[in-house]
């Protein structure tokens, strides 16, 4: 892989990258277009790459959105035409429809473009990106974004198969390499027991600005800057507004403890299809001023909105070492989270 990319860099065309994937944008959190509601290892991926001379080129579902570091190319977007329909007719026709119209595509682009590397956006992108290299030679990388259910291994056989056959599915194309984000899913651990060559499991470990540590932000004024009251004892939520990470049960559990704090304030920063219901929900307590939904937070305001809680609540299924729960303990702020 060295040897292509060195070879590619001395030419005289800037050496490629083919980046497969399931998302509309680059980071499926932002709010508006400025705003980033989070660390995206992958604006650092281009970033890194485009100073680094390379041309990227990123195949991904139709939606009107560009960005110029790369050069965007794009498939039907049945994601979005089909977001409505059943779970679990979803988890049967996304991944047979993304092999269908992507597969061909991305092949097509790979014997046009001679990628250095072709690089697969989570287990959708395995078999698309085993193709390529097939068909070019070029090394076939795939990142995942953690590796979900296939933790659960204390669960029965029957169990685990139902949760976790795309996933299965997936792993049973070779690649030249792994890349497992390390968010305490024990992703190098599943692998392995997968098959998975351990030479070729590389870990992309959560970052966090350490300048944090140092940055000491005013409680008052923070209190001021999101509308909270001065003397309110305040829990926060920070997460995407999604099944896998609780939200509901951060309700649940806020609910039963405002009726015996009088005191008690709940924010909840994120977005995500999920916002509507939850909201909703918080009008049905009938006490709608105990709670704030701020939206999509810019990450750079998170030090303050730290600095105005009492406490941080992270209801993950899948694992509470994600970035906010690790940001929240830099902070100062005690967490509550499920073991």
């Amino acid at each position: 892989m060295h040897d292509r990319l060195n070879a590619e860099r001395a030419g005289a065309t800037p050496p490629r990258l083919l980046v497969i994937s399931p998302w509309e944008s680059v980071w499926s959190l932002d709010g508006d277009q400025n705003v980033r509601a989070g660390v995206s290892d992958d604006d650092h991926f281009i970033d890194g790459f485009a100073r680094a001379g390379y041309e990227l080129h990123f195949l991904r579902p139709a939606s009107g959105r560009t960005d110029e570091r790369v050069v965007t190319h794009t498939y039907p977007n049945f994601f979005r035409a089909t977001r409505n329909f059943p779970t679990a007719a979803r988890r049967v026709l996304w991944p047979a429809l993304f092999n269908a119209l992507v597969i061909p595509r991305a092949v097509s682009l790979a014997r046009s473009l001679s990628p250095a590397v072709v690089l697969g956006h989570s287990h959708y992108a395995t078999a698309a990106t085993w193709w390529c290299r097939r068909w070019t030679g070029a090394p076939g990388i795939i990142k995942l974004f953690g590796v979900m259910d296939l933790v659960h291994t204390e669960w029965s056989a029957a169990r685990y198969y139902a949760k976790n056959f795309e996933q299965l599915a997936a792993l049973r194309f070779p690649q030249d390499a792994w890349i497992v984000l390390d968010d305490g899913t024990r992703g190098g651990d599943i692998l392995r027991s997968r098959g998975i060559p351990a030479e070729r499991i590389h870990f992309l470990p959560n970052g966090l600005n350490l300048e944090w540590m140092d940055r000491r932000e005013d409680r008052a004024a923070a209190r001021e800057r999101f509308g909270l009251p001065a003397q309110a004892t305040v829990v926060l939520f920070v997460s995407r507004l999604v099944s896998s990470k609780r939200p509901g049960d951060f309700l649940a559990a806020a609910y039963r403890v405002m009726r015996q704090f009088d005191d008690a304030r709940f924010v909840i920063a994120g977005d995500g299809p999920l916002r509507d219901e939850l909201e909703q929900t918080a009008r049905e307590f009938r006490l709608p001023d105990r709670f704030r939904f701020l939206g999509v937070v810019p990450h750079d305001d998170i030090p303050a909105l730290m600095a105005a809680s009492d406490l941080f609540v992270s209801t993950s299924t899948l694992t509470n070492r994600a970035l906010p729960t690790c940001e929240a303990m830099m902070c100062g702020v005690p967490v509550l989270a499920y073991s």
